[in-house]
């Protein structure tokens, strides 16, 4: 029972050292460029050019502007939560910054810019397709250059352009100053005299950069589609379908940039990674068929924020599960949850995770204090079981049943020492991904020198105190008789304290917070057994002073050996 004991506890460890190391595996770093040729946008991977000559449509990899050489006319739009900039090329979005995140933790550090094209490109830009030609718009916009919204305020513009073919485009946007949302309609005018069948494309691009180099966590394409999240990896087939998804766009692990259309089987829509600086697209494509003097619209939405869980589950299409919770998301969705609504009254993210970790100590308390009684009431029947294993150490059935006696007699569970760190295994990992991937967290201080709960601890100061709360609650615990098994474990607390020196401050909070917590729980568990035990006489070995004859013993000896007693 002792080495199920043990090997419960190994495997445990072993779940919690590694799973970084397995997240590495389903999420790897993305392989560098050994060296790059020319494509239609002048750079690119030698490994994949034969895939995109092979099946790759054009219209995935932006061409060179045809409007390059035309001056911009910009249009500033100011929210509290946002600066975005439009250009009439394409009626596209060049910037659009996010007010209340910056891309350090120093906040005099830009602010983060979910388009970050370093080639220019534009996202949201619209194009019409007539006869297999792509035709870029060149739009006229409003008289005025700059708005500023405030409170609830509402705005809307629109874009007017005409295409080669004769046809009037109209581009309008509107939005609201409390959200990350923009509606969009682009309307086509057929005044000409004769039927024109095109194809209205809409196309995201981001240079979408990992917010560190040991990032697991994947970024650029992405598409929920049927229910499913489907994400492009650099190395892998672009994604295409058609007819009806739920949004398409560009990620990385904290922000989110996607087209939400309305629901339309005509609808195309493809992904790509086309260069060495993973600049991405997306593209969304919808078919209209116009009679002489229609007009048709194609209308969507778009996302342009953080990955906020609050924010994005009360949009009920299914935005949050753009947000990578792992395995146990079951439980790290409602754990996010838990710590917003705690940080909601006490500022602090620290502090909630503090208030959190007591929250599961005292759910796991019952269990707890089971376990370790049963660990000390196993120590009491040390001398028991050695004698039992001393006098049938030539019958393992025989000795096998005296212990599960002596255990039923004593009601110990040898396997319940093991338990809480078991089924705490979920629970660490739960909140190990709340902490990496919950945007709420990122650059949240706590005090003094640890500014962002989601990094580690820059002067290691948590982990080496992790690491010596932990020693001095194992000085507490019974130990185990085997000194091989007793040696072993003395070594986890330097091995926890390394394993948790590049672990986010937050998580090391969550298990400094929980040893200290397991410390108290055993002075008090260790003070009422001291009490128990007083008044319990002691154990009687008198029964195993002397071995049973012999008779008893050597004829299984010899029957389990297939040998004759002589």
């Amino acid at each position: 029972m002792e080495k199920r004991v043990i090997l419960a506890i190994v495997l445990s460890l072993a779940v919690i050292v590694g799973y970084p190391y397995i997240l590495k595996q389903i999420y790897p770093e993305v392989p560098e460029f050994a060296g790059t040729t020319e494509t239609a946008n002048g750079t690119g991977s030698p490994a994949k050019e034969k895939k995109k000559e092979e099946s790759k449509p054009s219209f995935f990899i932006p061409a060179a502007s045809e409007l390059a050489n035309i001056p911009e006319d910009l249009i500033t739009v100011d929210t509290p939560l946002f600066r975005a900039v439009f250009t009439n090329h394409g009626g596209a979005i060049k910037k659009w910054e996010l007010k209340k995140y910056n891309t350090a933790v120093d906040p005099a550090s830009p602010l983060v810019d979910v388009v970050n094209n370093k080639n220019g490109q534009p996202t949201n830009k619209t194009s019409i397709v007539i006869n297999n030609e792509t035709e870029e718009i060149l739009f006229t916009g409003p008289a005025q250059t700059s708005y500023t919204l405030n409170g609830t305020d509402k705005l809307e513009f629109v874009y007017t352009g005409r295409t080669k073919a004769g046809l009037i485009v109209e581009k309008r946007y509107k939005f609201s100053a409390d959200t990350y949302m923009l509606d969009t309609e682009v309307r086509l005018y057929n005044r000409t005299g004769n039927p024109v069948t095109s194809h209205v494309e809409t196309m995201m691009s981001a240079t979408l950069k990992k917010e560190s180099k040991k990032s697991y966590y994947h970024f650029g394409p992405v598409v929920y589609e049927s229910d499913k999240v489907l994400r492009q990896k650099p190395d892998k087939e672009p994604l295409r379908g058609k007819g009806t998804l739920h949004w398409i766009g560009l990620e990385n692990k904290y922000f989110l940039t996607v087209l939400i259309p309305k629901a339309a089987d005509t609808l195309t829509w493809g992904t790509e990674i086309y260069d060495e600086d993973f600049a991405t697209t997306s593209i969304l494509s919808d078919v209209m068929k116009l009679a002489p003097g229609a007009d048709a619209a194609f209308i969507y939405s778009s996302y342009n924020g953080p990955k906020l869980y609050s924010l994005m589950v009360n949009k009920s299409i299914g935005l949050e599960e753009s947000i990578q919770f792992g395995f146990f998301a079951i439980m790290a969705k409602p754990f996010l949850v838990i710590i917003n609504l705690m940080q909601g009254y006490l500022v602090n993210y620290g502090i909630a995770i503090v208030l959190f970790t007591i929250a599961i100590k005292v759910l796991f308390y019952p269990l707890t204090k089971h376990s370790m009684t049963s660990m000390k009431e196993m120590q009491r029947v040390q001398p028991q079981l050695a004698a039992i294993k001393k006098r049938f150490k030539d019958n393992k059935e025989k000795m096998n049943k005296e212990v599960m006696g002596l255990y039923k007699k004593y009601k110990i569970n040898p396997v319940s020492g093991c338990l809480p760190m078991v089924l705490q295994i979920p629970v660490f990992i739960a909140l190990y991904e709340v902490l990496y991937v919950a945007i709420e967290l990122r650059h949240a201080p706590l005090f003094l020198w640890i500014t962002d709960l989601s990094s580690k601890d820059p002067y290691y100061i948590s982990p080496v105190l992790m690491g010596a709360s932990m020693y001095f609650q194992q000085k507490m615990t019974p130990s185990s008789p085997d000194p091989t098994q007793a040696k072993m474990m003395q070594f986890l607390p330097i091995v926890f304290t390394f394993m948790f020196l590049n672990f986010p401050a937050g998580l090391v909070l969550y298990w400094l917070t929980n040893n200290l917590l397991s410390i108290g729980q055993q002075v008090i568990i260790n003070r009422a057994h001291a009490a128990k035990s007083a008044s319990v006489p002691p154990i009687d070995l008198s029964e195993y002073d002397t071995p049973e004859t012999t008779k008893e013993v050597k004829p299984a000896k010899a029957l389990h050996k297939g040998k004759k007693k002589k």
